[in-house]
């Protein structure tokens, strides 16, 4: 029976709290473990990022304001490191701005929820950056694109330009993969946010695609270029 019950906790997706408020891991814990998450907290920056190597988590959610490390740095770590890049991120934080929002989507993070929050918006957003994450995740296994001088080995979610390295937040390359897997195909800005950021993104954030756009063109240098503007609708891979 042992044996059967931990086989059913390894198939439950597993969430990491990143948060230094013992009422809030205390009550989000509660909540996703009902959910059929299983759960676990850490209050400090530094240590997440060791267990976050260790084990992988399949969504993590933290707050911005951390002993050690803040959330945002936690999150640029995480970023930079090819096993960890993909995982699925969550703000959860005190009353933001539009504009503090639109900066943390702009970095990459998945979704942002305001405190105090409701059990119902907490697990509905965490089953929807998981199952949007499994979903893209589940299109690259084992996928090697090779265009031109850029190459993409899509399980590493790693690109190279011309044999170098191409440092890209995890919004960048799915932007990316977008546009490469579909060359020539003219991509609304609208088709290509709902691939990156949650359906409740403020309006006055829906141009941020053009940032990263004009980002990811600048990273990927000479091969840039075939990242083309398709005036009043959106973009194309040429």
């Amino acid at each position: 029976m042992s044996a059967l019950i931990n086989r059913v906790d390894i198939m439950k997706p597993r969430i990491l709290i990143v948060d230094n408020e013992i009422d809030t891991q205390k009550q989000l814990k509660h909540l996703l473990e009902l959910a059929n998450f299983s759960v676990k907290c850490i209050q400090d920056g530094s240590d997440a990022i060791n267990y976050i190597l260790e084990t992988i988590p399949d969504v993590i959610l933290f707050d911005v304001v951390l002993p050690t490390m803040d959330g945002l740095e936690l999150f640029r770590i995480m970023s930079r490191h090819h096993r960890t890049r993909h995982i699925p991120t969550i703000i959860i934080s005190e009353q933001a701005s539009v504009e503090d929002r639109i900066v943390a989507l702009e970095l990459g993070v998945d979704d942002y929820i305001e405190k105090p929050f409701t059990a119902r918006e907490v697990v509905l957003r965490c089953r929807a950056v998981h199952r949007r994450s499994n979903g893209f995740l589940n299109q690259l296994v084992e996928e090697k694109i090779f265009l031109d001088q850029l190459k993409i080995d899509s399980s590493k979610r790693q690109v190279f330009c011309a044999g170098d390295e191409v440092s890209l937040t995890k919004t960048e390359f799915n932007l990316l993969i977008c546009l490469v897997k579909s060359p020539n195909r003219v991509f609304a800005r609208e088709t290509l946010l709902e691939q990156i950021l949650p359906p409740d993104t403020p309006r006055s954030s829906r141009r941020t695609v053009d940032t990263h756009i004009n980002r990811l063109r600048h990273k990927l240098g000479a091969e840039g270029k075939h990242i083309q503007t398709v005036h009043g609708i959106g973009y194309r891979y040429q």
